[in-house]
């Protein structure tokens, strides 16, 4: 009794900080989210916020429109997903080495790599776009035409299905590298000299080290990036906003700029809804694997 009568007073003690942040999360988390679903699963009006159950007929309206462009997008997600995460993750790990070993030189390159991370998303996709630009005054299609005489002709890079796809995951790389590399330099800080010195003693060249020490060390990190690239890679709605526009017919679109068409545009609250329970699924999916794979690497401990 005496032991429940103290866990009591505890937990009484403890309410007045935890119901702040409770309050907090019940008001903009739970409850949108569990008003999203049940506007997913209805045909919705905006203007009275009446609502008249559907069922399925939002997410069958979607799997089974005849452009396809619902798959169209979650294609495009899960492109970005396997191209952009990987590729950020081994530039971030090698820039990161590199700056780890560059002595003096390491706070400008820092400061270089990491500019891409804080500017913003319009700059940069206005930035790109001049680089994509249809004609020859475009700088990607001045080089590959004029310069090194690659293409015959310009390309409209940008209206065409895997030239946009592409200028969007160049984007998606160029804006994320910086922030992997700060990470892995954190994590570099706490791996010990001794390990490379060994390593040195027996031989191993750069690479090896790079293998056989940095990497292994270094998985709690790349876990957590993984995660955050992953989540994120569910979550690109600005560069093909700016880019492409989801042009040509949808073929560059991606799970949020279709759910921004549907429920801006079209007023399809109930499709849009659907689109956001669908990607919030899928996130939760990737998570669980990732977890799964991290409990039973044994270098996580």
């Amino acid at each position: 009794m005496k032991r429940n009568s103290k866990k009591m007073k505890n937990t009484i003690s403890a309410l007045p900080f935890i119901l702040p942040g409770f309050i907090l999360a019940a008001i903009f988390i739970f409850y949108p989210t569990l008003r999203n679903i049940q506007i997913s699963f209805s045909d919705y009006d905006i203007m009275s916020g009446a609502l008249t159950f559907k069922g399925l007929d939002n997410y069958k309206e979607l799997f089974l429109e005849p452009q396809g462009r619902f798959f169209l997008a979650y294609r495009n997600n899960v492109l970005y997903a396997l191209i952009v995460t990987p590729i950020t993750l081994f530039l971030g790990l090698i820039i990161a080495v590199g700056i780890n070993n560059s002595g003096k030189a390491s706070v400008g390159l820092r400061t270089l790599f990491y500019l891409p991370v804080i500017t913003s998303w319009i700059i940069a996709g206005l930035v790109f776009k001049y680089l994509f630009n249809p004609g020859l005054q475009g700088p990607i299609n001045y080089i590959l035409v004029e310069k090194i005489k690659f293409l015959p002709e310009a390309i409209n890079w940008l209206k065409t299905e895997w030239g946009g796809n592409a200028a969007i995951w160049v984007l998606g790389i160029w804006k994320n590298v910086g922030y992997a590399m700060v990470l892995y330099l954190a994590g570099l800080q706490g791996i010990g000299r001794t390990y490379y010195e060994v390593a040195s003693i027996e031989g191993a060249n750069s690479w090896q080290k790079l293998r056989y020490i940095t990497a292994p060390l270094i998985k709690p990190t790349t876990f957590f990036l993984s995660i955050q690239l992953l989540i994120g890679s569910f979550n690109v709605f600005l560069q093909v906003l700016i880019l492409t526009g989801g042009e040509p017919r949808g073929k560059t679109s991606v799970l949020q700029y279709l759910l921004f068409t549907r429920t801006f545009q079209l007023y399809k609250f109930g499709e849009g809804a659907a689109i956001g329970v669908i990607t919030a699924v899928s996130i939760l999916i990737v998570t669980l694997v990732l977890n799964r794979f991290m409990k039973e690497d044994k270098t996580f401990g």
